[in-house]
């Protein structure tokens, strides 16, 4: 049933960092440009897009994080349960052995050997940027060599990106986990660069004690405050409605009440994540060579260990802690470690290299995923088969090379020597690759609406406008294809025990 028509120039689907972007530049560069952003999810914040790690009590407790972010995950593919009961009485129903029960959310066509199990999408105002770990390294040249985009625009675009989403590289120094880590690196390591992770956070002025995470909150800064901006949540973008080459219109429901509205547009930007973006197009009729193809993930290498008892027992005698070391025992004279309960945690990486082809983040965090596998191949969209959202059903079909495998095993390897030069492995938490599809927040899928200039291999052209379409803009955080399928990220968890 259709119940209204809108018409603003502008309707943006997503409320992610890259929709808040697209929504906060129309709305700064053109006078009188209107925007429409539609977002699938609820806003679970009063401030739109405001990351949830702010809250004072996560900061005081990070692991009690975790659960926010499991909360907020739903999977994409799920692959029918095996649901033979041999105990189950015989009088009793069940279905027979040639048949596959499905249940609400799984996937009738999603084979388990080719999944990607663990991946999930935030359905939110802000999307996974309401919790995401805010890591922004600045790309290896060997990682943007496929790059459609010049390098002299592309540099000043990284460097927009950072003050966007507020990028500071030196928030956590003067912290002595921080400075212990970092300092032990260096000495282990050698020649190779140990730096500060940049993270898009900011310590708070009123209360050093505490930060502020960015989100697309952060990113659309004063423009939700004009009048010419409108968020609408809990709403679906259905299709894009185009005539030669032109969008029109675009189709959205209120999941509230089911209701279809038309709204009336002259540009549309699709920013609904490595998913939600193929899955509009797709419904559209839209139907690149590339859409939903070269998708790409990261490797995961994972470890939590509890530093040396003697890197924790020289922090008592060096001469720079020894100020808030003195402060910690005069207060707390029974408490056994020289470090402040406040003492900010440890946010560290040792950058991609040529010889070391993988991002490394050493930190403390709220961990609850992993990944394993650079992958890139071809994603599949089944006719007549949709997500509980009533989208075209993403159904995976991954598969990894030997060259991957080769990778992960140097890359486990060299996670095995940062960890053993900092301390133990905490029990439970040894090294370990970790679920297909758990990269989440850390990058995304990658590829699936890559841009390029062949619209055989591509998407979208060099400024994401999709081939064919002269007011369709198609973007995700990883549009071009890097030199291997992707970056594998190794992780480091450092620990503080006696």
């Amino acid at each position: 049933m259709l119940s209204a028509i809108l018409h603003p120039n502008v309707l943006v689907a997503g409320s992610g960092p890259i929709a808040a972007a697209y929504a906060r530049t129309i709305i700064d560069k053109h006078p009188t440009a209107s925007v429409l952003m539609v977002e699938i999810g609820s806003q679970d914040n009063p401030i739109i897009g405001a990351h949830h790690k702010n809250s004072i009590k996560y900061q005081k407790d990070i692991d009690t994080f975790v659960h926010v972010i499991n909360g907020a995950l739903q999977p994409v593919s799920v692959s029918p349960a095996d649901t033979y009961i041999p105990t189950l009485g015989g009088n009793s129903w069940q279905p027979s052995p040639q048949d596959v029960l499905i249940f609400q959310n799984s996937n009738p066509n999603q084979r388990r050997e080719v999944n990607l199990k663990s991946s999930a999408v935030t359905r939110t105002v802000g999307g996974m940027a309401t919790h995401w770990t805010c890591a922004c390294p600045t790309p290896h040249t060997e990682e943007l060599v496929n790059n459609p985009i010049p390098k002299a625009e592309l540099v000043p675009l990284f460097e927009r990106g950072k003050k966007l989403l507020n990028v500071h590289p030196d928030q956590y120094d003067g912290s002595i986990r921080h400075e212990v880590v970092k300092s032990t690196l260096k000495t282990a390591l050698g020649k190779r660069d140990v730096e500060n992770l940049p993270l898009a956070v900011e310590r708070r002025k009123d209360n050093p004690a505490y930060v502020t995470w960015s989100g697309p909150n952060t990113v659309l800064g004063d423009a939700v405050k004009n009048d010419r901006f409108h968020l609408w949540s809990e709403a679906r973008v259905t299709k894009v409605i185009e005539r030669e080459g032109m969008a029109k219109a675009v189709l959205v429901r209120d999941l509230a009440t089911d209701m279809d509205v038309i709204v009336l547009v002259k540009s549309v930007v699709i920013a609904c994540g490595a998913v939600g973006t193929p899955q509009v197009l797709a419904n559209s009729g839209i139907h690149p060579q590339a859409l939903g193809r070269y998708l790409c993930e990261q490797s995961i290498a994972f470890c939590q260990i509890v530093l040396k008892r003697d890197i924790v027992e020289d922090i008592e005698h060096n001469p720079k802690f020894a100020d808030k070391v003195a402060a910690h025992h005069a207060k707390y004279p029974t408490d056994p470690l020289p470090i402040p309960f406040d003492e900010p945690e440890p946010q560290v990486t040792i950058p991609y290299s040529h010889e070391h082809p993988w991002h490394t983040q050493i930190h403390r965090d709220a961990f609850s995923y992993g990944g394993v596998g650079p992958r890139a191949d071809s994603r599949v969209w089944t006719p007549g088969v949709t997500d509980s959202y009533g989208m075209p059903q993403a159904t995976f079909e991954v598969t990894r090379s030997r060259v991957d495998h080769e990778t992960d095993h140097k890359m486990m390897n060299d996670m095995t020597d940062v960890a053993n030069a900092l301390g133990g492995y905490l029990p439970g938490s040894e090294p370990q690759f970790m679920e297909p599809g758990l990269a989440l927040h850390i990058t995304f899928l990658q590829g699936t609406t890559r841009i390029g200039t062949d619209p055989a291999t591509s998407v979208a052209d060099p400024s994401s406008m999709v081939h064919g379409y002269k007011n369709i803009w198609s973007v995700v955080m990883v549009v071009f294809r890097i030199r291997r399928p992707a970056t594998p990220l190794l992780q480091v968890s450092v620990a503080f025990f006696v």
